[in-house]
């Protein structure tokens, strides 16, 4: 075995062990932050457009409304339990939506002359229409946390004259504003949903 790297030959250099990407001729492979809005949805506009939800849920109790068949109802119902069940808990919000159309456009469209109902239109009835505590709890802990990633990324800057990285003392300064923001954005959501 030889001294500092086990049996495959140590670091660097030859014997089969681990080669740095400059003895190969290649570049150092750098680690990148995903951007703070990776996971965001574009729910901007399209106020005009027709939400199949906010229809069904204003009609759903009128006696003459086509809405009133059992198989539209019970497909609605399912898919407002899609929703819940996973909204928040390890699905991102632009694969939620996705989920939505897909079951909307596979399980309910056929049943009847419905519009289409696009994946902004169901991102804001989401976000905007319902106006759900939990759904603005969930989307309030997200922003903090962007906020907090944000400003994280911003804490130390490049000196112009001599090159040297300094602390940025205003953004740690907000940097602990926010995660004490954030602490408490999450205790108030934890007793809301033991209460």
């Amino acid at each position: 075995m030889s001294e500092g790297g086990g049996a495959m030959g140590g670091f660097g250099g030859g014997g089969g062990g681990f080669v740095p990407n400059d003895e190969l001729g290649e570049p150092t492979s750098r680690l990148v932050r995903a951007p703070a809005d990776v996971d965001a949805l574009d729910y901007a506009g399209g106020e005009d457009e027709p939400c199949f939800a906010c229809r069904f849920a204003k009609r759903k109790d009128e006696s003459a409304d086509p809405f009133n068949g059992g198989e539209v109802s019970d497909a609605y119902d399912d898919m407002m339990r899609l929703v819940e069940e996973n909204y928040g808990k390890g699905v991102s919000n632009p694969e939620l939506v996705g989920l939505v159309h897909a079951y909307y456009e596979r399980e309910i469209r056929p049943l009847g002359n419905f519009p289409e109902w696009t994946r902004r239109s169901i991102a804001r009835h989401f976000l905007v229409h319902v106006n759900d505590e939990d759904v603005l709890m969930q989307e309030a802990t997200a922003m903090l946390y962007s906020q907090l990633q944000s400003v994280r990324n911003k804490t130390w800057i490049e000196n112009a004259a001599d090159g040297t990285i300094e602390p940025h003392h205003k953004n740690i300064i907000l940097m602990e504003k926010l995660i004490r923001g954030l602490g408490d954005h999450l205790t108030k959501k934890k007793n809301r949903k033991n209460n």
